[in-house]
């Protein structure tokens, strides 16, 4: 049971980081594009982000979940406390984010006038900032639970 969570543990963090990944360099390249008009990006942006908070919440939560069970906590300790710290951590982030940053954001996207104004960009550069942030905790896990074990003597 151990080694099936370890592997979990492994794909589901592992996979979060890559779609994180993809999604950061999809979106700038859509909103950088000429040939979207703002009502396009601003949809966009729409369709994409419901997509991105639930991959996260499951991927990182599975992760986190499968992690605190598939590192032995006695043999690794250093280990368990960087992929549950780092997790939780990230989780709480990501809480913030989605209820006091996405959520306003989507607000003002969604508006029929969707104009892009200097709140939306405040709140834009801390999703920024926070995803970056939350995105790093998580490749420190992920390096901790990928990383080889000691073989037992």
């Amino acid at each position: 049971m151990q080694r099936v969570c370890l592997t979990i543990a492994r794909v589901a963090l592992s996979a979060w980081i890559g779609a994180a990944a993809l999604f950061v360099v999809t979106s700038i390249a859509e909103q950088r594009s000429t040939a979207f008009g703002s009502d396009v990006k601003n949809v966009l942006a729409t369709l994409r982000f419901p997509s991105y908070y639930c991959f996260g919440f499951v991927l990182v939560g599975l992760g986190l979940a499968a992690g605190a069970i598939g590192v032995d906590r006695l043999q690794n300790q250093r280990r368990w406390i960087a992929l549950v710290g780092c997790l939780v951590l990230a989780l709480l982030l990501m809480l913030v984010d989605y209820f006091a940053v996405y959520s306003p954001l989507y607000a003002i996207v969604t508006e029929p006038s969707g104009v892009r104004d200097a709140r939306f960009m405040q709140l834009h550069r801390w999703s920024e900032q926070i995803n970056t942030i939350d995105v790093t905790l998580c490749l420190i896990a992920a390096i901790a639970v990928c990383w080889p074990l000691k073989p037992n003597p």
